[in-house]
């Protein structure tokens, strides 16, 4: 297992009111469109199978709240099933109406709606009835739902209303990640580098991993450089650790504008070029990332000479210090970084 000194990131329950990728509902103008269309283009939800896919899905925080409910109301009031009862339920709860919510993804849940058995499970979850939220997640994976599948995993894994069974978790994760939940590939890739629910297999962890990394997660990307960096139950590459590093810098995480400043100050793996090396830490340190904040403390010699004083002219130049004399990382200086990171 390798050790992260960031700690091993694991993602919890994808309930229905996570961010998702959300889109517009095309070019179609909106006094064109069916009643049961302008539902579907305002409130529908990316893991629905059942979906018009002519529509973009809408992530529960970018549903409009108006057009929606309008639209849904309509739609449901004009008989149109369990996807309209869901989709008006997805409107309501953006609205802040979870009692109302509730009783919809019951109702489109009992007319056979996965996804509405999931989110109604995880509405009762919140209010404590963590067995009926197992048994809804289970009813859904067993008829084939991707979100179901992905919850009733956390839940094996984390022992909601059920025992904690870490068999169970991995095989309902790697259902989920089989059907293409990046999420879910992480999550596997977590239990199998961990060692502490399944017996560990860094190969194997690794390459969930890689098909978490390819999905888009940048926790996927840092623990596959990290692994890729120590070498640790699979062969070493420190360049094509780099290279995930910058995939997870270039998303904006602070952590890989951390490691790949680390290594391309000291040429590790890549081409050494301090400059670049400088505006990545820089950055890091300005996204408060705490790792850094314990080398420039602890282990200043992480950092090269150059990198160090390039550090110190950027804090000088922010007025954090009062000069940049030296490449050392003295006590004024660290007086200055605490102070930042007290967010002074």
């Amino acid at each position: 297992m390798i050790k992260r000194s960031t700690g091993m990131k694991t993602a919890g329950r994808a309930l229905f009111f996570a961010v998702l990728l959300a889109g517009a509902a095309g070019s179609a103008r909106a006094d064109t469109l069916s009643i049961e269309n302008r539902c579907d283009a305002s409130a529908g939800s990316r893991y629905d199978m059942t979906r018009d896919t002519a529509f973009a899905p809408v992530a529960l925080d970018d549903i409009k709240i108006g057009p929606a409910l309008s639209a849904c109301r309509e739609a449901y009031n004009a008989g149109g099933g369990a996807r309209m009862a869901f989709q008006l339920a997805r409107a309501l709860e953006r609205a802040g109406q979870d009692l109302e919510a509730m009783k919809l993804y019951a109702e489109a849940a009992a007319l056979g709606h996965t996804v509405a058995m999931v989110n109604y499970g995880a509405m009762l979850g919140k209010r404590g009835d963590a067995a009926a939220e197992f048994s809804h997640y289970k009813k859904a994976a067993e008829l084939g739902d991707l979100l179901g599948a992905y919850n009733l995993a956390v839940a094996y894994r984390d022992g909601i209303g059920t025992k904690i069974d870490g068999a169970a978790a991995a095989r309902w994760f790697d259902k989920a990640a089989a059907a293409g939940d990046e999420t879910a590939a992480f999550n596997l890739g977590v239990l199998l580098d961990d060692g502490s629910l399944i017996e560990e297999d860094n190969a194997r962890a690794a390459a969930f991993y890689r098909l978490a990394a390819e999905g888009g997660s940048v926790d996927a990307m840092i623990n596959l450089g990290l692994m890729l960096e120590a070498g640790e139950g699979i062969s070493q590459d420190l360049a094509a650790a780099a290279g995930y590093f910058k995939q997870a810098a270039d998303r904006g995480d602070s952590y890989g504008k951390l490691k790949f400043g680390l290594m391309q100050q000291s040429g590790t793996g890549i081409v050494k070029n301090v400059e670049q090396a400088v505006t990545s830490l820089v950055a890091a340190f300005e996204m408060r990332d705490v790792d850094l904040e314990v080398i420039l403390r602890d282990t200043p010699e992480k950092l090269s000479a150059d990198a160090r004083l390039a550090i110190k002219q950027v804090l000088a130049g922010r007025k954090l210090i009062a000069g940049a004399e030296n490449a050392e990382i003295d006590p004024i200086t660290l007086g200055a970084i605490e102070k930042h990171y007290a967010g002074n």
